[in-house]
């Protein structure tokens, strides 16, 4: 459930939206959204505070609510909604992620009713609006995930029964059919454009190598990432130093397959499906500069090879 104030909509709104695209519109509540007109505002909101692992409050530079005229904050009065949320969730024992935005910082315990002067305590994370939003996201969710994991609950969202066939079925089909041809047809190479995936590369002369079992083994070791911080650092010669021309590929490719995107290659497709985080949803992913430029590193390394 995501909790905030009305100011911070357009903020809260978007983290809404990028946690609906990782985990499915059934499972985020944003009130905007979840509560059908004519509904009882505060039962469907205690219900959904009940039901839910994760209760994400997002905290502007208004959330208290101050006044110029001297008067009671809007989170001093026990009625105010952003109160109730937080005070219910704390009842039930949610896990309560703070999340500062805009340019906010947390209040001090003074400034918050004493039933909510725990949150001054609590590790915040910052979650900026910019160029860097993604990559703050990325960690939001990481920390979900944990959170998920702990409490013994899947952080992925329900395969539908149309993609169900299309992951086991029509893709095993196109799996062998690639396998057919790349057997008996002309052989292709992927040569590299810079800041690309590999399918958006232009055709050489060899076909794109298969995937050794030693790379799949430290990808597991690593819950299925050569690089499982390639979109929270940026990457160094040290990092890739005695990296293969196969590893570096997947290392430069998994910064897009973190995303969702589609691989056309085959060798790709296989090699990310085996791993639970790889849900393939569009052509087209977004990057952050930090991922942008690890991809731009990766791929400089490659020409070496």
């Amino acid at each position: 459930m995501v909790s905030y104030r009305r100011v911070d909509q357009d903020t809260a709104g978007r983290i809404a939206d990028h946690l609906i695209e990782k985990y499915g519109e059934k499972s985020v509540f944003f009130d905007v959204n979840s509560i059908r007109t004519g509904a009882n505002f505060v039962d469907r909101i205690a219900k959904a505070i009940i039901a839910c692992d994760v209760v994400i409050a997002v905290i502007g530079p208004h959330w208290i609510g101050k006044t110029d005229d001297g008067k009671p904050t809007r989170l001093e009065d026990p009625a105010d909604s952003v109160r109730f949320e937080i005070e219910t969730a704390l009842k039930h024992n949610k896990t309560l992620l703070p999340l500062l935005v805009n340019g906010a910082t947390m209040p001090e315990a003074a400034e918050l009713p004493e039933s909510l002067r725990f949150l001054h305590f609590c590790n915040a994370a910052r979650v900026d609006s910019g160029q860097d939003f993604r990559m703050h996201m990325a960690r939001l969710i990481d920390t979900i995930n944990e959170v998920l994991n702990e409490a013994g609950r899947s952080p992925l969202r329900e395969v539908s029964p149309i993609r169900r066939y299309w992951t086991y079925g029509a893709g095993v089909a196109a799996a062998a059919l690639a396998l057919a041809v790349w057997t008996v047809g002309p052989a292709f190479e992927h040569t590299v454009v810079k800041g690309a995936s590999d399918d958006q590369t232009t055709v050489g002369r060899t076909t794109p190598p298969a995937v050794p079992v030693s790379v799949t083994q430290r990808a597991k070791a690593h819950d299925g990432f050569l690089f499982p911080d390639s979109d929270r650092r940026f990457l160094s010669e040290a990092d890739l130093k005695d990296m293969s021309a196969v590893e570096l590929r997947i290392a430069r490719n998994e910064i897009f397959a973190r995303h969702g995107r589609f691989f056309k290659d085959q060798v790709l497709a296989n090699y990310f499906s085996q791993f639970a985080w790889y849900q393939p949803a569009a052509v087209e992913v977004p990057l952050s500069n930090l991922e942008a430029t690890n991809v731009d590193t990766i791929e400089a390394k490659e020409h070496e090879k």
